[in-house]
């Protein structure tokens, strides 16, 4: 059998995976340019650097023969003469490295051959560093290539003192022979000295993209290398390989590599990134001489052909993130034509061989601290931030660019061959098994080097605040196109801000000289580091400066980015603000010194002092957590039961599995002794569990039932209620989900009577026929009878999306309940995909109105008109609302005495956007008549309104379209006006998104209401589960969401990025987020429903997450003002008197927030004077909330 050549398999890889790349653009001219960009490219006459990267195809370096052909190479800088200038080294390919001495002025010479010797080589990664402790920086240059093993070893120069170099690679031990990409000095071991992570790759294997089982015990051909030094065994300065006893043991193709303290333990880690389908790895120092490889605990997702990376605190918080480069180009055309199929089925078996889930975009992981286990966390937020596609990048830096304090972000980008059109591929496709070997191999040369360049501009974001950042790659001066590789930063004037060498390929290298100090008028701070005698740099050093209202951190690492290494000085911006309060210095052993007052704007030396106090590593919060995790104490450890289900293979172009509903929580006293219990539904074919509440406050479960009939119901929305007006809680069950065919009779919802001991018979008769898949139930009087109602929201109709199900009015006649929807309320029989509602006063005209919401859908307002409910929408003063959202819940935020609402959304941090100018939409019709419908679902991009899908996913669901778009340039340039007809589109069913945002819905108190987006730390996730109280105390109500989903389509990706948010109310109705780290919540996973219960007095939470195991919060210091004030069970609101003379709207709800039900029991804060509660009828009830 023949075997697929390297670029034979990266074909087939772009076929089975999604893939993308970008193509020329006209160059902007540089007499254009406006002369206050932030950045100037220097020409090479001026600075003398004239180094070129020339790649040109031949036959021992090509795609076939050497699939990293195009990688590139990189950038080291540092001061190797210690004139307090740092100099320039370039890594080639082809070409040979080159050394530039820094003269001042941004002026170099050339001085290259005082390297000595240079072997001919394929360079790529290169690190400056004080190996020998002189004082004088040394080089280390990392080999590749398609040679044999003696033409890779890699090099290492070191430095004699007077710029001249010998060397010296194979006397220290480190003339390592693999195919290496980039090395990184650090002291893992804390003896003193440095040691060296090797990061590799390889070109021996034939088949880069199988999935197989991940080779785990350092056996791999492209496993990295650790390498100790062993200077003190008295052998003079020699490095060990201890690759295998320190457990560095994952293969993979290593293109990024960072060291930090991830976990903040005082020891350094790793953080290597692999191209291909290897996972990306987090190397966890143990202490002991080896590491934990711990990615899959601190990361939810990676990138995909992940390649360059950097480390860095970019939001100030203490904890440093991650960022990794990717593919994803920002439009239309490229990503299309670069887009192959989705295949969930191969999704699914990569996470079964132990790889993580991957997605082909940059990944901005930001650090959310240790959870209660002690294992720190991540949450991925590229696309929240602005950051996610940038085309094809290789080299991301963090650093403070314009001296505001806040560090930005530089990119490199370009490929030299577009190798990842799709058409090209299938051409080249059609060619294997019809041409021989040898023949193949040449036409694949051969048409690869007629493949255009991606040659684009690199990219700058400036760092806004928020998580956020904006692309200012035009008017900070980089809208040039090029092919960028490595990078690095470095004062190389000496004049305050940080400038920028670019290894580019087949063009000379780019100096850009920042022009911050003349444009704006922020401060800096250059700190240069004097360490021991075996660190003279102070590598692994941390720097804390503070200033009022903000902390910086930075850690002295080089190796950033790809391939390359920046210089030894570290770089602070300050902003306008030249006051800094102090330094705080943590040497690498520990060791700590405060620096008081120190002046701006300088290049200040620090050196170690021998007197330094030692002090543990803290945390950036120290003070105890809000909430207290007392899931092992309650005994709720229960896992949520979900049967896997593929709805991809039936609906191909479903943006999100519909499977995934549950688990629903619903709360109340089921079997009368005082305590609360609650119900968690099960999906299909699990029965739903009842934990019975206790005097102790622990719980005990079983199963609702153990009929296999009646477990084939997937349970979605659930509430208890006493239908029946017999003083005892029975259990309504929502049946949903989308395993079964339309009206199917597992659809049928269920109602449990009680017999007032807990144990739940299922009623027969007393539900009309429901066979619609739904999503909430909400009970209220309705109709002002004396007995309780119901809605129940319709979520989907089977095989039918988006169209609308229906939903019901269920009027309780004598504990028997019909269908009024028709009679009472028409314009609520299909509103939408609902996926939640709440029955409420928002007019507070004395009855119950009704607000629904769902996926595809505006907010809608029903207006209870004398027992009729009435769409009220077009009243309330909203506009362009139609979301996805997920759930409602409302409280009285501003204490002004009404409600308002908060209503939880996909969120922001997504591929899809939308606004009310450019919406998301959904066209649904069967196109080719064959039975099915089929949704094609579209954004817009650059002012166009495109398919969302691949033109081979929407081919798969519409095959007739082949024959309109034969290749995929055609359907990359085609809008939506151009895949359907006029006609098709005025006959298909439509509906739009404008708003993705989770949003506060403030009450004007005349039946209007603003709209707010809450924070953006509420939108790195859908907000699934609310709870509503004041959890600090203060008197203002306060937030508790949660929410990821784990059922998106493989182009689109997890949506795993919350861990729970705690939301401080300000009594404005605006919300601070707190951190999890102080807060205390780690609520991951694929979290749903999340209610309050009454546990001892106290209002305890408790967490759902679908096929994940329940978790259960209190407040961390329980006290008489935790208490919860139980309420008589008629009770439908109250007034609350605070002692600030405010007064508080207070609604009592059966059933809010998703597809649950809360204690109806009033949280105290202490700062109540007095609850004055209603109940149907007007009559009023004084409470004393004082204990």
């Amino acid at each position: 059998m023949k075997q697929m050549s390297p670029f034979k398999q990266i074909i087939f890889y772009f076929l089975l995976f999604l893939a993308s790349a970008c193509s020329d653009k006209n160059p902007t001219s540089e007499n254009q340019k406006n002369e206050k960009e932030q950045f100037k490219r220097s020409p090479s006459h001026i600075t003398n650097i004239d180094f070129n990267n020339e790649i040109i195809e031949n036959e021992q370096f090509n795609m076939v023969d050497y699939f990293y052909v195009y990688n590139g190479a990189g950038v080291a800088l540092g001061d190797l003469n210690n004139d307090g200038l740092a100099d320039v080294f370039l890594s080639g390919n082809m070409v040979n490295d080159a050394l530039y001495i820094n003269q001042g002025d941004l002026k170099f010479k050339d001085i290259t051959s005082k390297l000595g010797v240079t072997d001919e080589g394929w360079s790529t990664g290169v690190t400056m560093v004080d190996i020998n402790h002189d004082g004088f920086l040394d080089i280390y240059v990392c080999r590749s290539g398609n040679f044999e093993k003696d033409k890779r070893k890699n090099l290492l120069y070191i430095n004699q003192g007077d710029l001249t170099f010998k060397e010296q690679a194979e006397a220290y031990g480190l003339a390592d022979d693999s195919y290496s990409t980039q090395a990184a000095f650090f002291d893992y071991d804390k003896d003193g000295d440095l040691d060296m992570y090797l990061l590799n790759h390889t070109n021996a294997i034939r088949d880069p993209n199988n999935i197989r089982p991940l080779i785990s015990d350092s056996s791999g051909p492209a496993n990295d290398r650790l390498y100790r030094n062993d200077e003190d065994m008295g052998s003079g300065i020699r490095f060990t390989d201890v690759t295998k006893q320190a457990a560095i043991d994952f293969d993979g193709l290593g293109l990024g590599l960072s060291i930090a303290d991830l976990n903040n333990d005082g020891w350094e880690d790793i953080f290597v990134t692999n191209d291909f389908v290897a996972n990306d790895y987090i190397y966890i120092n143990q202490q002991d001489g080896t590491f934990k490889e711990m990615a899959k605990s601190y990361l939810n997702h990676v990138s995909h052909f992940s390649m360059g990376n950097d480390i860095a605190d970019f939001n100030n918080d203490g904890l440093f993130d991650l960022i990794t480069m990717d593919m994803r180009p920002k439009d239309n055309f490229h990503e299309k034509k670069m887009s192959g199929p989705l295949n969930f089925d191969l999704f699914q078996r990569s996470l079964q061989q132990g790889y993580m889930p991957q997605y082909m975009r940059n990944t901005l992981q930001v650090n959310t601290g240790p959870d209660t286990a002690g294992d720190y966390k991540f949450s991925e937020i590229g696309q929240l931030a602005g950051i996610d596609a940038t085309d094809w990048s290789w080299a991301p830096l963090f650093a403070d660019f314009d001296n505001d304090g806040l560090k930005d972000l530089f990119v490199t980008n370009g490929y030299l061959r577009d190798i990842t059109d799709l058409d090209f591929i299938n051409y080249t496709s059609t060619l294997y098994g019809v041409m021989a070997h040898d023949s193949l191999d040449h036409v694949l040369k051969t048409k690869a080097k007629e493949m255009p360049s991606i040659k684009i501009p690199n990219a700058i974001f400036k760092n806004v605040g928020n998580l956020t950042f904006e692309d200012h790659t035009d008017d900070w001066g980089f809208g040039s196109p090029s092919l960028s590789n490595g990078a690095a930063y470095a004062d190389l004037d000496n004049d305050g801000d940080l400038d920028l060498v670019i290894n580019n390929i087949n063009e000379p290298a780019s100096v850009y000289e920042n022009q911050t100090n003349s444009i704006n008028k922020n401060h800096y701070l250059n700190i240069k580091l004097v360490g021991d005698s075996l660190n003279p740099f102070g590598v692994g050093t941390e720097v804390r400066l503070f200033q009022p209202g903000s902390v910086q951190l930075i850690r002295h690492s080089v190796t950033r980015g790809y391939q390359s290494s920046v210089d030894h000085t570290l770089h602070f911006g300050l902003g306008s603000d030249a006051k800094i309060d102090s330094l705080l210095v943590t040497w690498p052993d520990g060791q700590t010194e405060k620096i008081l007052a120190p002046i701006a704007d300088q290049n200040l030396t620090i050196t170690k002092n021998k007197g330094s106090k030692s002090l543990p590593p803290t945390l950036p919060y120290e003070k105890e957590r809000h909430f207290k995790d007392v899931t092992k104490g309650l005994n709720v450890e229960v896992r949520h039961g979900e049967t896997v289900y593929y709805d991809f293979n039936r609906e191909y172009l479903l943006p999100h599995k519909l499977s995934e509903q549950g688990p629903g929580l619903a709360v109340g006293d089921i079997d009368n002794d005082g305590y609360e219990d609650f119900f968690m539904g099960g999906g299909y074919n699990h029965s739903g569990q009842l934990f019975f509440g206790s005097k102790t406050g622990s719980f005990t479960h079983r199963a609702l039932t153990r009929n296999e009939n009646e477990r084939y119901g997937e349970d979605t929305g659930v509430l208890f209620f006493d239908y029946d007006n017999d003083q005892d809680l029975d259990l309504y069950i929502a049946s949903g989900s989308n395993e079964f065919y339309e009206k199917s009779e597992y659809y049928q919802d269920r109602l449990y009577t009680n017999d007032g001991k807990g144990n739940f018979k299922l009623s027969q008769g007393v539900l009309p026929s429901l066979l619609t898949s739904n999503s909430c139930v909400r009970a209220a009087d309705f109709d002002q009878d004396g007995d309780l109602d119901l809605f129940v929201g319709g979520r989907l109709t089977p095989l039918k999306y988006p169209f609308p199900p229906t939903s019901y009015l269920l009027i309780n006649e004598g504990g028997k309940f019909t269908d009024a929807t028709n009679k009472l309320a028409p314009s609520l029989r299909k509103p939408g995909m609902v996926t939640d509602a709440l029955w409420t006063d928002y007019d507070a005209d004395g009855d119950v109105d009704l607000i629904v919401m769902g996926e595809f859908m505006s907010i809608e307002f029903y207006e209870n008109q004398n027992g009729t409910l009435a769409s009220s929408s077009h009243k309330t003063g909203l506009s362009h609302t139609s979301g996805w959202w997920n759930s409602i819940n409302g409280g009285d935020f501003d204490n002004d005495g009404d409600i308002d609402y908060i209503v939880g959304n996909l969120g922001l941090n997504s591929k899809y956007k939308a606004t009310s100018e450019e919406p998301l939409s959904i066209y649904a019709l069967d196109y080719d008549k064959n039975g099915t419908v089929d949704p094609i679902l579209t954004t817009f991009n650059e002012g166009k309104e495109y398919p969302v899908h691949s033109r081979d996913d929407l081919i798969k669901q519409v095959p007739t379209l082949k024959k309109k778009f034969p290749d995929y340039a055609s359907y990359a340039r085609a809008t939506i006006s151009e895949v359907l007809s006029p006609q098709e589109k005025s006959s298909a069913y439509s509906a739009k998104v404008f708003q993705l945002a989770s949003s506060i819905l403030i009450n004007q108190g005349d039946g209007t209401f603003e709209m707010r987006p809450l924070p953006n730390w509420a939108q790195v996730s859908p907000i699934y589960g609310i709870i509503i109280s004041d959890f600090d105390k203060d008197g203002n109500l306060d937030l508790l969401v949660t929410g990821n989903d784990h059922g998106t389509e493989v182009g689109i990706g997890r949506y795993d990025a919350s861990k729970g948010l705690y939301l401080k109310g300000t009594g404005t109705g605006d919300f601070l987020p707190v951190a999890p780290l102080e807060s205390g919540l780690f609520v991951d996973g694929n979290s749903r429903g999340a209610v309050a219960i009454d546990i001892k007095g106290t209002a305890n939470l408790i967490f759902g997450s679908n096929d994940g195991s329940l978790k259960a919060y209190a407040p961390s210091n329980a006290n008489d003002q935790n208490k919860v004030l139980k309420v008589p069970t008629t009770s439908i609101f109250a007034k609350i008197l605070l002692d600030n003379g405010k007064t508080r709207r207070h609604e009592f709800y059966r059933g809010s927030g998703y597809l649950s039900q809360s204690t109806r029991s009033i949280g105290l804060s202490g700062k109540e004077k007095e609850i004055r509660v209603f109940d149907p009828d007007g009559n009023e009830t004084v409470i004393d909330p004082k204990p």
